[in-house]
């Protein structure tokens, strides 16, 4: 058992921490801090948590926490400074902001300036499980990937094995999310009324996303690749579909048979397919931590069209965040996880 703080419980990604960890199996307290709420109840902002976590929210005093594992949910601001004390405590981190997700460190600074520590950049571990598992388990400081990055490299990775016959300087991906993805804080581009019976798409040229997916598929497919990213908000709170598209020389396989095998013993991808088109619908993964996925091969040009449907705040976010903690304390790796989508 373990007990756990969150640093930035009163955002969306620290609210979904604290649904997903209060009744995990292996958490034995939740210590939920904010500056903003501090001695509010939980539940007096988190609604749904009424009656099941009432307890306060409190000031983080980093210094003094003394738990097993705490989760930065926070903007990036000070408490960067304050992971080295924290795992010379002995105590396990878990970041969700973009700090340390690219492990070089001059792109990382360019990417995400104002806090430089070569020593933390090169013992983070990426935190996706399907690709980096086994570090994952043995890892103190984890960096959890961005969710438009989840949903990206997961439709990808499988294409691994055909890579000498696809042209990876012609990587397409064109991502939908909702608009919980830029976080609690009200803005003008996301007001209702803005918002609203329309699709905006955003920083159309460069999304700070984009090297992040190009840093991991390089360092995964062993080659040089070029990666054209477009993201879009919806007119709905959460969500993403992603759209990727790979040009190759005619392949004449059965791509859904190779994702399927190469997912296959993956508790939280699943691969659609059995139609005519293979096609993921993100109301089976929203409030999961599931990712659907589906491919498509033109047999005539040779254009793969991968879709993939998550969940930004579980999948794409906390639950991920969860997934992590359970392969670092050796916990069964669904804790906490087992949720499944309505339906209708």
């Amino acid at each position: 058992m373990v007990k756990a703080t969150i640093v930035g419980a009163s955002g969306y990604m620290g609210g979904e921490l604290l649904r997903l960890l209060v009744r995990h199996p292996g958490v034995e307290e939740l210590i939920p801090t904010s500056r903003t709420y501090a001695g509010k109840p939980v539940s007096s902002l988190h609604r749904n948590l009424y009656r099941i976590l009432d307890v306060p929210f409190v000031n983080p005093n980093i210094e003094d926490i003394d738990s097993e594992i705490v989760f930065f949910a926070a903007p990036e601001s000070e408490w960067f400074a304050k992971i080295p004390n924290l795992l010379d405590k002995g105590v396990k981190v878990i970041t969700l902001g973009g700090k340390f997700r690219i492990q070089d460190a001059s792109l990382d600074s360019k990417i995400y300036p104002g806090y430089e520590n070569q020593a933390l950049l090169d013992e983070r571990v990426y935190g996706l499980p399907e690709l980096y598992r086994s570090k994952i388990k043995k890892a103190r400081f984890v960096t959890n990937p961005g969710c438009y990055a989840t949903s990206a490299l997961l439709a990808l990775l499988p294409m691994i094995k055909f890579k000498d016959s696809l042209d990876l300087n012609r990587l397409v991906v064109t991502s939908v999310s909702g608009t919980s993805g830029a976080g609690a804080k009200p803005s003008e581009f996301l007001h209702h009324p803005e918002a609203c019976g329309t699709v905006k798409p955003y920083k159309v040229l460069f999304h700070r996303h984009l090297p992040e997916m190009e840093f991991i598929l390089k360092d995964t497919f062993k080659k040089d690749l070029k990666l054209y990213f477009t993201p879009a908000v919806a007119n709905m709170a959460r969500g993403i579909m992603s759209f990727v598209t790979v040009f190759s020389e005619k392949l004449d396989v059965d791509l859904s048979d190779n994702f399927r095998n190469f997912y296959g013993k993956e508790p939280f991808v699943r691969i659609v397919y059995g139609g005519d088109e293979n096609v993921p619908q993100l109301r089976d993964v929203v409030d999961t931590n599931f990712c659907d996925i589906g491919v498509n091969l033109d047999p005539v040009s040779g254009r793969i069209l991968v879709l993939c449907a998550l969940d930004n705040l579980i999948k794409g976010g906390s639950g991920q965040a969860v997934q992590n903690m359970n392969l670092m304390f050796d916990f069964k790796e669904v804790y906490g996880l087992d949720l499944i989508g309505g339906h209708p």
